[in-house]
This record gives C-alpha cells, sequence and structure tokens, in this order.
C-alpha cells in the first residue's frame, strides 16, 4: 500500500517537496559541521558554559530576526531594526532609572514605541505606497538621530531585577533562551496554524493575486512591521539586561545581521518562502562562528573576512542547489 501511495506522487512533486528542505539540511549541516571543528581543536568549546554562552548571545540577534523574518515572507523588509533597538535601550533605561517600582512603566513604553514605529511603516508603505526599503531606510537614520539626540554616552540604568534576568536560571537553562524559545515557538504556530499566518505567505507569495482572492493585505502588513518593530524593542528591553545602561553603540549592524540570518535560514528576500526554523538555524550559525573564532583566538579583521566568507557561502550552496 505504501510503495503504492509513494509511486502515484509525481517525481517533480517529491523533489520539490525535498527541494524545500534544502536550505535547512545545509544550514544545521554547517552548525554540525563546526561544531565538530570546535570540538575538537579547543577544550574550551564543548563545554556546558560556552554552549549556553552561545544561545544566550544569539537570543539578541535571534528575537529581532524573527521579526524580519516576518517582514521578509510578507514580502517587505525593514532596516531600521538595529536604530529601534537602539533607542529602545535608551528609553528603557532612563525611565527605568535604576528603580524597581519604574520596569512597568519602562517596559509598555519600549514596547509601545515599537508599535507607533511599526505602525507608522506600515502607513507609509500601505497608505502612500512608498517603497519598504525606502520607508525603513529612512526611519533607520531618523531613530539613530534620536538615539544620538538623547545621548552619545551611556545613560540611564537599569532596575536592579531587570539585570538580575540575565543571569536567572530556569534549571539549568537561561531564562533570558526560555523566552527566546517560548516566542519562536509561538509566532511558529502563528505562521504555520493560523490565518494571519497563511495571509502572510500569500501576500509574500504574490501581493496582487492575495489581494484578488479577499485577503486584507494592508492589515497583513501593519501586522507583521509592527511585530517587527516591536520585537525590536523587546530585543533592546533585552540589551538592557546585560548592559545595565543605555548605551547608545548597542544595535549597530543588527539590520544587516538579521538580513544575514533570515537568508541564510533560506527565506527568500521576495518573500513568500521560507520560515522561523531557518532563521533559527541562521541566528546560530552566526553565534557559533563568532564564538569558534574567538575561542580559536583568531584576529578580529580575520573573524570579519571568515564570516563574511561562510555567510556567502552558505547562501550559495542552497542557491545552487534550488536550482537542481
Amino acid at each position: 500500500m505504501t510503495t503504492t501511495l509513494t509511486a502515484a506522487i509525481p517525481p517533480e512533486a517529491r523533489w520539490s517537496a525535498l527541494r524545500r528542505h534544502i536550505p535547512y539540511l545545509i544550514v544545521y549541516g554547517l552548525i554540525l559541521a563546526l561544531g565538530i571543528y570546535g570540538t575538537l581543536n579547543s577544550d574550551r568549546f564543548l563545554t556546558d558554559r560556552n554552549l549556553l554562552n552561545i544561545f544566550r548571545q544569539s537570543v539578541f540577534i535571534g528575537t529581532a530576526a524573527i521579526g524580519q523574518t516576518l517582514v521578509i515572507l510578507s514580502g517587505g523588509i525593514d532596516l531600521s531594526v538595529g536604530s529601534m533597538v537602539k533607542v529602545s535601550v535608551l528609553v528603557s533605561a532612563l525611565l527605568m532609572n535604576g528603580q524597581p517600582e519604574n520596569i512597568g512603566v519602562a517596559v509598555v513604553a519600549t514596547l509601545g514605541l515599537g508599535v507607533v514605529v511599526g505602525a507608522a511603516h506600515a502607513f507609509l508603505i500601505t497608505r502612500l505606497k512608498v517603497a519598504p526599503f525606502i520607508v525603513t531606510l529612512g526611519t533607520y537614520s531618523i531613530l539613530r538621530g534620536i538615539a544620538y539626540t538623547i545621548s552619545t554616552t551611556p545613560i540611564g540604568r537599569a532596575a536592579p531585577p531587570v539585570v538580575q534576568f540575565y543571569d536567572l536560571k530556569v534549571g539549568p537553562v537561561y531564562a533570558l533562551i526560555v523566552a527566546f524559545f517560548v516566542l519562536l515557538v509561538v509566532l511558529m504556530f502563528v505562521l504555520r496554524r493560523t490565518r494571519f499566518g497563511r495571509y502572510i505567505y500569500a501576500v509574500g507569495g504574490n501581493e496582487q493575486v492575495a489581494r484578488l482572492s479577499g485577503i486584507p493585505v494592508n492589515r497583513v502588513k501593519y501586522g507583521v512591521y509592527i511585530l517587527c518593530s516591536v520585537l525590536a524593542a523587546l530585543t533592546g528591553l533585552f540589551a538592557l539586561s546585560r548592559s545595565g545602561v543605555g548605551d547608545p553603540n548597542i544595535g549597530d549592524g543588527l539590520e544587516l545581521e538579521t538580513i544575514s540570518a533570515v537568508v541564510i535560514g533560506g527565506t527568500s528576500l521576495f518573500g513568500g518562502r521560507g520560515g522561523l526554523i531557518g532563521t533559527l538555524g541562521g541566528v546560530l550559525l552566526l553565534g557559533l562562528i563568532g564564538n569558534l573564532l574567538v575561542v580559536l583566538n583568531v584576529n578580529q579583521w580575520l573573524r570579519d573576512l571568515i564570516e563574511g566568507a561562510i555567510i556567502v557561502i552558505a547562501v550559495a550552496l542552497y542557491k545552487q542547489k534550488g536550482r537542481q
């Protein structure tokens, strides 16, 4: 019976199903290969402390990359996530000012700022028909300017419970990692099991067809851009727990790192194809590369060269496989 059903599936369909998983196989294969290399070349690499640190450091790129994935799946892009993180760190640090009773206000205000920025993106894109690249490039500069207007040096202080959260553990695992994976699972469910998630793929696959099919395209875009900015604001709160102060240097280059993680994970920059499992792989690969180069005491300029080369190779590999 099984043989009959398998034979009934056209070879083209089987290959199409396999091809969708090629990016995942490549990115997780690279993670495995680098893990083996690190284990063989450093006694410090395969330790609980180092592995947990890789995961914990990956949370910062990963949280913002989840939002970037949603936007790219819908056919857009957000170049402002790094600047959003930068402003969020400064605003939350100033509002907390080291006082535990100010945590609630600071968190609500910071996430609310994310809602406002995301809604502004969606308004300009859907109502004024400005390209997402132009809109978010503009807010990249605007938010960056606001951050440096607030301060060019560290200001404010995180409340003690926020600082303690960075080192807090749930059993053997950091609470920060647990929070990230809960967020990841929830949004994976949203993407795969809800109408909103299906609409995101439909809009990214072909916006005109989606609109003619009755899908509320504009509302979908509001949803993904607001989620992306809110997750960037949440990344800023996570970063504050690590730094303890509002550091205006936090967030630099994060927009390119998130896009790299999303693309390495197999999500198409044209939208409609990909997912969060791939993005997780891209995030872990970037974190693993950075950690491995530090553990092996590689010079900083060589680190940038090697990281860039591995990113290009990873993307080129699955692109080439996808054409075969």
